[in-house]
């Protein structure tokens, strides 16, 4: 399997706006029309790359892959609750702990030791979802793993969704020395 990142040439901390560049850069020199139907399987490759990293939640799940697959320092999540970061979700916003940053985005604040050591997380809150043809706010247990050695911009996705669930959930990690 093709390492996307390398593919693209970004780094694996590439934000939207530079995933954009180096695809619109790269999808001119190999499209088809211009660099002739030799260089189609190319062509698909990078807007297979491009389709999974431009989504938060392919993105998300392709990282676990890939860095499950490459040879580095981080193990698998402990069995440990990182109690900070637990709780309500407007307590842990009334308490600098977490963040909207927009979208269905929500930032977490972790310190240096949680990052390290990684952990699980669980987070309660009131979503909307469809419920017979109506929309109706239903409680909300997000599930997160922190992995050891978690990132600076890390996207962590909720373990599992509530059925019906209207707009997906997503907690970026955010380090204090970032």
């Amino acid at each position: 399997m093709d390492d996307y990142y390398v593919l693209l040439g970004v780094a694996q901390s590439a934000g939207v706006a530079e995933l954009r560049r180096a695809w619109r850069r790269l999808a001119l020199k190999w499209h088809p029309d211009r660099a002739g139907d030799s260089a189609t399987a190319v062509f698909q490759k990078i807007q297979a790359a491009y389709a999974v990293l431009s989504d938060p939640l392919s993105r998300a799940a392709y990282d676990r892959r890939h860095l499950r697959g490459a040879v580095v320092n981080r193990g698998r999540t402990p069995a440990v609750m990182l109690r900070r970061l637990c709780g309500n979700l407007n307590g842990l916003l009334a308490c600098g702990i977490a963040r909207p940053a927009g979208g269905d985005i929500i930032e977490l604040y972790l310190t240096d030791d949680e990052a390290s050591t990684g952990g699980m997380i669980t987070i309660a809150m009131r979503v909307p979802v469809r419920r017979e043809g109506k929309v109706v706010e239903d409680l909300f247990s997000a599930w997160l793993a922190v992995p050891p050695g978690v990132m600076d911009g890390e996207i962590l996705p909720p373990s599992a969704l509530l059925p019906g669930m209207i707009n997906r959930v997503l907690f970026r990690v955010r380090l204090p020395h970032a």
